[in-house]
């Protein structure tokens, strides 16, 4: 998505780089989170009795679950975090600042240089890391965070800020590379640059001749010269970040980009920040906008799963009557309720109940049901090809199986074990008898809600949350209004 805008220096206290539409919305999102609520959710599916299409024209909005947006209480966290930290960066390089004109030119004289020669500046931007397991829903909250923003942005200032065009690039996301190198990372954010710049970077800095720490230094000069506002790395793996291999020189190359003014954004699984938690000042740097760690909920009575994903995945219904009353299935007698049935069939994972939901939905319209009952969905989840593969760890996840999830590579089984001992209702204060651990060992870095109870107090902490983010994004607006008369009165 691109946007122009002109003449933006009717009012030179203004930052530039943050009126086009949705990043001038920005700092309404961050003092009042009830509007940032409204901005986030996104529903696409009607309810049941509300589809204004014929039933044989119904199974096209199946795709639409995955769509669907719920802003529980984390989700807005992460998105207020991830809104301030660009909001952050961007303001300190306001580009109608002289000292912001003079920064930016100076980094020229490194072109061609190694990124071992150019020192250290003594500030940085915020560094924000999103951990959890696949299926937690980091990636989607992701996403619908930045599709309120632009990412591109043209500028014509005419000789203003010293230049006489701008193509500002408002964000940048690019996936770990699969040759788990520097170099391939590299390649992608040029890449990618080239295409929402419309440019030809990739090919000018490519060269074979063209050695890594020098390629460092042309990436780093493009991304300020475009006023990048943040650069998000998706879907680091173990085998990337958590390799003795590559960490060190992949956690170097990121803190360059936040001593640049970029700020950085990691999403992945957990395993792979394990090498990073054993360096504290690394964890300080990366968590300046906020160390998330995304965990299943406990249980299916929690509120976050009754309240937030339960109405807001499954409810959305194609068909004409709503679901049918529960009935207990002699399979699953476990099962006792609606909640706690389609807790066991996706483990609590928001993305196994879209697609469960999702399926179900396809298969009534095909065989032209008009309700959904127990019965039908037990027949889907075994059945569907969508689900053979996940079953059995999905069971072990909503049952905190641990030995039945030793199998599985990608899952952070101490971490899961820790906190499903730790969070479970009505257990005495007594320590567990200490097991074997099941990962590498690593000193502990206890980080943002990894000391929190998702299960126990959701609701108290909704309000205490909404409540510090008011207090927060007032107290920094009476800053700004106070900086902006000072220079008023200084001019």
């Amino acid at each position: 998505m691109k946007t122009t805008v002109g003449d933006p220096m009717d009012n030179c206290v203004e930052n530039p780089l943050l009126q086009a539409p949705g990043l001038s919305s920005i700092s309404g999102w961050l003092a009042d989170p009830k509007l940032l609520v409204k901005a986030l959710i996104h529903s696409p599916v009607p309810f049941a009795g509300e589809c204004s299409l014929p039933m044989s024209q119904r199974r096209r909005l199946t795709d639409q679950y995955q769509k669907i947006f719920v802003p529980t209480y984390s989700a807005i966290r992460i998105a207020d975090c991830m809104l301030s930290a660009l909001q952050h960066g961007l303001e300190r390089r306001n580009p109608t600042w002289p000292e912001v004109q003079r920064w930016i030119n100076s980094t020229q004289q490194w072109h061609g240089r190694s990124v071992d020669e150019i020192p250290w500046n003594p500030v940085q931007a915020k560094g924000v890391i999103l951990e959890g397991i696949t299926g937690i829903g980091k990636s989607h909250i992701v996403e619908r965070v930045l599709g309120l923003l632009p990412q591109v942005v043209d500028h014509e200032p005419k000789g203003d800020w010293g230049m006489l065009k701008l193509r500002q690039l408002v964000w940048l996301k690019v996936p770990m590379p699969a040759d788990h190198s520097r170099r391939g990372l590299l390649a992608s954010i040029l890449a990618e640059m080239d295409r929402v710049l419309e440019t030809d970077y990739y090919k000018s800095l490519m060269r074979p001749t063209n050695r890594i720490e020098n390629l460092i230094v042309g990436v780093m000069q493009l991304l300020v010269q475009h006023r990048c506002g943040m650069l998000i790395i998706e879907e680091a793996q173990e085998a990337n970040l958590g390799s003795k291999v590559f960490s060190r020189d992949f956690l170097n190359f990121f803190l360059r980009i936040l001593n640049w003014g970029i700020p950085t954004m990691i999403v992945g699984n957990p395993l792979s920040f394990l090498e990073l938690r054993t360096h504290a000042q690394d964890v300080d740097r990366f968590s300046e906008g906020g160390w998330f760690t995304m965990l299943p909920e406990w249980g299916p009575q929690s509120d976050t799963w009754t309240k937030s994903w339960l109405p807001g995945l499954w409810q959305p219904c194609l068909l004409d009557l709503v679901d049918a009353p529960f009935k207990t299935l002699d399979v699953m007698p476990e099962a006792t309720d609606w909640p706690s049935l389609l807790w066991q069939m996706t483990g609590g994972l928001p993305r196994q109940l879209a697609r469960l939901r999702a399926e179900v939905m396809n298969w009534a319209l095909i065989n032209k049901m008009s309700q959904v009952t127990t019965d039908i969905v037990f027949q889907v989840f075994v059945q569907s090809p969508k689900f053979s593969g996940v079953q059995a760890r999905n069971r072990a996840l909503a049952n905190h199986d641990i030995n039945a999830l030793m199998g599985y590579r990608d899952l952070p089984l101490n971490q899961l074990r820790e906190y499903w001992l730790r969070d479970m209702p009505g257990t005495s204060p007594q320590k567990p008898k200490p097991e074997p651990s099941l990962e590498p060992r690593h000193p502990k870095v206890n980080i943002g809600e990894q000391e929190e109870s998702p299960d126990v107090a959701e609701r108290k902490r909704l309000i205490a949350g909404l409540k510090s983010l008011t207090k927060e994004a007032s107290l920094a607006r009476q800053v700004r209004q106070s900086s902006k008369r000072r220079k008023k009165d200084a001019e």
